[in-house]
């Protein structure tokens, strides 16, 4: 399998972090996810309603906080889902080398940026909310070289930064991830409880629509052509992407066997540039 080093600034800043130590940060950001919140100074519940309500409609009151609270949660299902994570030293420091020099091209490049290959043959890949980026075992094994690597994951980092995720909440009037972290500042059990069966209504409605309904076909499009733009402003090949979608469909995929929540492969090749394929 060819990689290509085309950012030395970059690739000296991840050797001079050992593989493992990438999983080990990844894994501890995911465990930590499932500790208990520290708990702060306010206990006012008439307080903690009022930030509640400002936080509890949909996109429009989704921060920074609340956002990331969303997508540590998605990112523990996902990774529930899919069999854990790869431990591998040499796939572990090539995807962090191709997606974090993505990430920092990207128009969110201050995100808290964490890749990681789920233990699955299937041929997918996700993301979460605040930097969450998977790939499946099954999918990394088809890519290449690191220009078709950098189109998947340029993919998955336009969902990140076009919060797609986010606005599955949109209009709903679930209190997002702003729910569960604020009702631990409050001493009334009703509050908290509300609080946090509205919190996860919130991921369940993400988790399923990231993993189980997939996002709209237009969506789907858009983050193709995002990705497909990243990884030429990065240094890549522009092309990718679409050898990837290629070569899935010479072995006789479809969207139901592979990326089965999204638009039929023939179609997300017909919407993209027919530029040459990365050469081997």
């Amino acid at each position: 399998m060819k990689t290509k080093s085309r950012f030395p600034l970059v690739a000296v800043l991840l050797v001079a972090i050992p593989a493992f130590a990438q999983f080990d940060q990844f894994k501890k950001a995911l465990d930590s996810v499932k500790g208990t919140p520290s708990t702060g100074t306010k206990n006012n519940t008439t307080d903690t309603l009022n930030a509640l309500g400002q936080v509890g409609r949909g996109i429009a009151g989704i921060g920074p906080e609340e956002e990331k609270n969303i997508g540590d949660s998605v990112a523990v299902e996902i990774v529930g889902k899919y069999g854990g994570l790869v431990r591998d030293a040499a796939i572990l420091h090539r995807v962090n080398l191709v997606g974090r020099a993505l990430a920092r091209y990207s128009d969110r490049p201050e995100l808290n940026w964490r890749f990681g290959v789920l233990n699955s043959d299937s041929v997918n890949a996700f993301s979460a909310p605040d930097g969450w980026v998977f790939i499946s075992r099954g999918l990394y094994a088809l890519a290449k070289d690191d220009d078709e690597l950098a189109g998947i994951l340029g993919h998955e980092i336009a969902h990140i930064t076009g919060r797609h995720a986010l606005n599955l909440l949109r209009g709903s009037n679930i209190a997002a991830g702003g729910a569960g972290f604020l009702a631990t500042r409050s001493n009334d059990a009703r509050t908290a409880n509300a609080a946090l069966q509205n919190f996860d209504s919130g991921i369940d409605k993400v988790f399923t629509g990231i993993v189980e309904k997939g996002f709209s076909a237009d969506t789907e499009y858009g983050a193709d052509k995002v990705g497909h733009s990243l990884a030429a402003i990065t240094g890549y090949a522009p092309g990718g992407l679409r050898a990837v979608l290629v070569q899935l469909q010479q072995r006789g995929g479809d969207s139901k066997k592979f990326f089965p929540t999204h638009p039929p492969l023939k179609e997300r090749i017909a919407r993209l540039p027919d530029e040459p394929a990365p050469k081997p």
